[in-house]
This record gives C-alpha cells, sequence and structure tokens, in this order.
C-alpha cells in the first residue's frame, strides 16, 4: 500500500512535469524577458517576483539567482544548486523530467516495507533520532539531494519504521517540504494572481476571494467587444484586470480611481501586451464626471453631479501635498490676475501713444516675427501640449459617448455614492455590480435602488466556500478557512416609463 501511495504521488509529479512541457511546446514559447512578471513555485507554494538581471529572490531563508531564468520558456524546472562558499544561496540548473523522477522523495519510502500498527508506544521526547543537527546541516551544505539526505534520516531514526503507515506518509510529506530542492517558473495568470494576493494579506485586496472575483466578469455579462467602466480603490487592481484579461482589442476599460494615481499591481503582473495597454483608460473620478459635466449635459441624457463624493484623496501624500499648495495659491491667485489683464493695458498705452499707421514694410517686418514665433511654438494662441492625465480623460469621455456596456465598483467607501454618479453612464439593458466586504452599505444601498425607477432585478448574494482536503480514507475540511468572500449586490439598469 505504501509502493501505490509513493507511485501515485510520483505519477502525479510526472504528468504535471509533462503538462507544463506540453504546454511550452504547443504554439510559440512563451519566453521570460528582463521586467516581466513571473510566478515561482515550489510544490505547493507561489510567489510573484519580477524578474531583473542578475537579480536575486528570497524563498524562505534561501536565496536564489533568479537573473538566469531570463531568455528561457516558461513552464521549465529548475534545480536549486548551492554556490560555493555561499551557505544558503542557490543558483538555478535546468533540470530534465528523469531528473525530478530519479530525485522524487517519496520513492524513499519504498525502501521501508514496514510499519507499525500504532503510536500508542512512540515517546516524543527528541532522542529518536541519532543525527545531531550539526550533523543534518552538514549533509546539506555538502550537495547532498534532498532524497540522500531524507534516506539517511530514516537510516538513523529508531521510531521511524515502528509508525503507522499514515505517520510515515506524514513524516515523508513534512521532510519533502523542507527539502524540495527544485522550482517552476509559470507565466502569471489571473487565478494565481488572485490566490497569492489572498494569501499574502486580505486586507490589501479588500478580502476579494477568488470564488467571488470569478463571478463579477459573469455578473456584469462581460463580452470581448464591450466597454466598461471599474471603480475600484483597495483592491490593487483586482477586478480592473480581471474585466482585461476577458477583454479582446477592440473592448476598451475606463479605469475609474480616487487619487492621482491608480492602483495597478495586478494589472501590472498580467504583463500586459501592448494591445491591452491600448484597451486600458486610467481616469480619476473627479476629472472625468467635470469633463462630462463641462461638454454637454446631453451625452447621458442626464445632469451628472457631484454633490455625493467629496473630493478627498485617501493618500496621506496628497492630503500633505493640498494642504501645502492651497495656501500658496490663494497668495498668488491676484498677481496671476494682475499679470492676466497688464498686457491687455499695456498695449492699450502703446497705442495711444503711437497713434499712427504702420508703413507697408513695418506691416512685413511684424508678420515675419509672428511667423518665426508660432513657428518656435511660443506663440500665446498655439496650443498647449497636454498632460497624460487630460489625455486619458479625453479618451475616457469619447469611450463613454455612446455609453458603457457594464459597470463594476469595489470600493471601501460607501458605494451609494458612486453608483449615483457613475450609472447615468451605462446603457439601458445593461448590468451592474458592486461588491463590498461586509453586507451593511450593500444593504442600504439595496434599499434605495429599489426605490428607483431606472434599475430593476437587485439582488445581494453571498459565496460560502470551504476547502476538503481529500485524501484515501480519510476527508476532513481545512482547519484555517475564511468566513467569507465578500458580498456581491447586482442588477440591470432599464428605461423608466414615462408616466
Amino acid at each position: 500500500m505504501a509502493r501505490a501511495r509513493a507511485a501515485d504521488r510520483l505519477n502525479a509529479v510526472l504528468m504535471f512535469s509533462v503538462g507544463f512541457k506540453l504546454s511550452a511546446m504547443a504554439g510559440a514559447l512563451d519566453t521570460v524577458k528582463a521586467g516581466d512578471y513571473i510566478v515561482i513555485q515550489r510544490q505547493d507554494y507561489f510567489k510573484l517576483h519580477k524578474v531583473s538581471e542578475n537579480g536575486t529572490v528570497n524563498l524562505g531563508k534561501d536565496i536564489l539567482d533568479i537573473g538566469s531564468v531570463i531568455g528561457k520558456p516558461v513552464w521549465t524546472t529548475y534545480r536549486l544548486e548551492q554556490k560555493k562558499g555561499g551557505r544558503r544561496n542557490y543558483q538555478l540548473k535546468e533540470c530534465s523530467i528523469t531528473d525530478l523522477k530519479d530525485d522524487s522523495i517519496t520513492m524513499s519510502n519504498n525502501s521501508t516495507s514496514t510499519s507499525g500498527t500504532d503510536n500508542r508506544n512512540i515517546v516524543d521526547d527528541g532522542s529518536s533520532q541519532k543525527l545531531s543537527m550539526e550533523e543534518i546541516v552538514s549533509l546539506r551544505e555538502e550537495g547532498r539531494s534532498s532524497k540522500e539526505i531524507v534516506g539517511t534520516l530514516i537510516e538513523n531514526s529508531t521510531t521511524f519504521h515502528s509508525k503507522t503507515e499514515y505517520s510515515q506518509q506524514k513524516y515523508l510529506k513534512k521532510k519533502e517540504k523542507k527539502y524540495f530542492e527544485y522550482i517552476t517558473i509559470r507565466k502569471p495568470t489571473l487565478r494565481l494572481i488572485a490566490e497569492i494576493m489572498f494569501r499574502l494579506d486580505q486586507g490589501k485586496i479588500f478580502g476579494l476571494r477568488i470564488d467571488t472575483l470569478s463571478q463579477i466578469p459573469t455578473a456584469v455579462n462581460l463580452h470581448a467587444h464591450g466597454k466598461y467602466i471599474v471603480f475600484e480603490s483597495g483592491c490593487q487592481g483586482l477586478t480592473a484586470a480581471a474585466l482585461l484579461n476577458g477583454l479582446s482589442n477592440e473592448g476598451r476599460l475606463v479605469y475609474v480611481h480616487l487619487g492621482n494615481y491608480p492602483s495597478k499591481q495586478a494589472l501590472l503582473a498580467l504583463n500586459m501586451t501592448p494591445e491591452q495597454e491600448n484597451s486600458l483608460i486610467c481616469v480619476n473620478i473627479y476629472n472625468l464626471l467635470r469633463k462630462l459635466k463641462s461638454e454637454c449635459n446631453g451625452i447621458t441624457g442626464e445632469e451628472i453631479k457631484l454633490e455625493g463624493i467629496q473630493e478627498t484623496s485617501t493618500d496621506p501624500k496628497d492630503i500633505e501635498l493640498k494642504q501645502e499648495i492651497s495656501p500658496k495659491e490663494k497668495e498668488l491667485q491676484p498677481a496671476l490676475e494682475e499679470e492676466s489683464v497688464k498686457p491687455e493695458t499695456d498695449n492699450k498705452k502703446g497705442a495711444d501713444e503711437n497713434d499712427q499707421p504702420l508703413t507697408s514694410s513695418d506691416q512685413e517686418n511684424s508678420c515675419q516675427n509672428k511667423r518665426k514665433h508660432s513657428e518656435s511654438g511660443n506663440d500665446d494662441g498655439s496650443a498647449k501640449k497636454k498632460s497624460r492625465w487630460e489625455v486619458e480623460t479625453d479618451r475616457a469621455v469619447s469611450t463613454l459617448h455612446a455609453k458603457a456596456d457594464g459597470l463594476v465598483i469595489a470600493c471601501r467607501e460607501h458605494p451609494s455614492s458612486v453608483l449615483k454618479a457613475l450609472l447615468p453612464l451605462i446603457a439601458p439593458s445593461r448590468n451592474f455590480v458592486v461588491y463590498g466586504q461586509v453586507r451593511e452599505p450593500l444593504l442600504e444601498l439595496l434599499q434605495e435602488l429599489i426605490k428607483r425607477p431606472d434599475v430593476t432585478n437587485v439582488r445581494l448574494t453571498d459565496t460560502w466556500l470551504r476547502h476538503y482536503q481529500v485524501e484515501s480514507n480519510r476527508t476532513h475540511p481545512l482547519v484555517n478557512m475564511t468566513g467569507s468572500g465578500g458580498y456581491l449586490l447586482t442588477g440591470v439598469k432599464v428605461q423608466p416609463k414615462d408616466f
């Protein structure tokens, strides 16, 4: 039985290796370039990392030279080889499937054909292992493989053969996790990015779990050629990445945010192509609504109001910047007004003093001077070069002229004012989704939307998810689980009937 389970585990490892080899062979090979994000997999542990030349990455206490993966295809497996003189410093060496098969720790269980019936007579007093800690560390410093180290530990253990079969497997799994010396470079996907961010810190992504994230594109009725609006604050761009991942080159995503810069950690981790970057439009919510309101209120068929949204930034640096700049602007405002009036008064004075017609030669000289002045780019009438945020605002306004196909809101603030401001920007018979980590603000918004004549099919849902550990003769849920993955408020905008 022990050999059969060890063989099954080895087959799973081999199928995993064959799978990423075949995926790398299919189509064009995706190679790792400097500046790209990669996912480093070590058994069931995943880490997101940005590759740089001569860069390193920490995996626990181990330091790896990750620059050697540049130019190599993804789904490549590497073996950790210890550097000379470096205790926990490793360099990566590309290996094959046969190397992974020969050094599999699970095959060490084949050398032990005996097992006990119970563990009642085993006392965990720390004296069962004959090797000292210094001797175990020296085995690793000598460059021994993980299989050899685990085999040596089993040979010098006085209680391993008397343990039950389940205890032996648990012991091998623990040692395999500690001494496993292979990593796999994977391409970042939305699922991996969401799981890594959720595992590191749930608070940074507003408790957005992968099962809830997967329901958002479905609830908003995402299709590849559509135009969508995402308002997000506090999720590191995860919802925007979920929608952008499902859009084609013809689709457009207007990423509305607070503050000066959007949170794009998840978007950058996707290694966006130039086509995806062109489909993404990042714009500040205040600039967008002001631009729409200043151009014409007839764009959306109704007036866009800013009463429900206070123009305050959540970034402390932005708050300090506003506190420093606003007094200076108040002091310089009279001086700026005088400067704008002074040239006109000076020109009038000059015209009164020199009240004589210009000759033809003077007119030609003045025209030449104006032409040179305009060609040099210093003409007062020439258009100033727009900044990036102005260009993005113009792109967002032109995109929303025909109205969007859906709206997604995921913010730490109360979503009521945000939804009221952005709901007129989507077309009738289009869906909207509001995500919240707690249900009380969504319940208040639900009561408001029920009374509106332009909204129907409003629903508030949550998802119950439980992970189970399924193995032979035992199945039980995991001990550490999240109580909730957040709540989704969904609805459909309709054209209200004129009474």
